[in-house]
C-alpha cells in the first residue's frame, strides 16, 4: 500500500481542500478522507463503505500529473506520498457520516 496527501488551495465551500488516500499496489484508490473548509469530514472505503465514491483510475506514478476532478478550476493543487502511520492516524481520527455527502441536505 502507498498512502497520499493531496493539498488544493481554493475557495470553494463543497469541494476538499485536503484529501488522504490509500492506493493499493495497482495504484487504485481503497480509502479515503476528504477535509471540508467548513468543518464537514468524509472517509470512504474499507470498513466505512462507499466504495462508489474512490477515485475509478489508478493513481499516477508522478504525483505532480494529478489534479482534482475539476480540472479548470482555479487554486494550486498538490499531491505528496506520506507514510501509512499518518494515513492511519488521519483514518482513525475521521468522523464517520455513514449516509454520505447527500445527507446533509436531508
Amino acid at each position: 500500500m502507498k498512502y497520499l496527501l493531496a493539498e488544493w488551495t481554493h475557495q470553494e465551500e463543497d469541494e476538499p481542500y485536503l484529501l488522504y488516500s490509500e492506493m493499493d499496489e495497482t495504484r487504485r484508490e481503497t480509502r479515503r478522507v476528504e477535509f471540508y473548509r467548513n468543518g464537514i469530514t468524509f472517509s470512504y472505503g474499507g470498513e466505512r463503505g462507499n466504495e462508489g465514491a474512490l477515485r475509478q483510475e489508478p493513481f499516477p506514478e508522478d504525483l505532480r500529473d494529478l489534479q482534482p476532478p475539476e480540472a479548470e478550476t482555479e487554486g494550486d493543487f498538490s499531491a505528496q506520498e506520506i507514510s501509512p502511520g499518518l494515513f492511519y492516524e488521519i483514518w482513525n481520527q475521521a468522523q464517520e457520516r455513514p449516509d454520505g455527502f447527500m445527507g446533509m441536505f436531508f
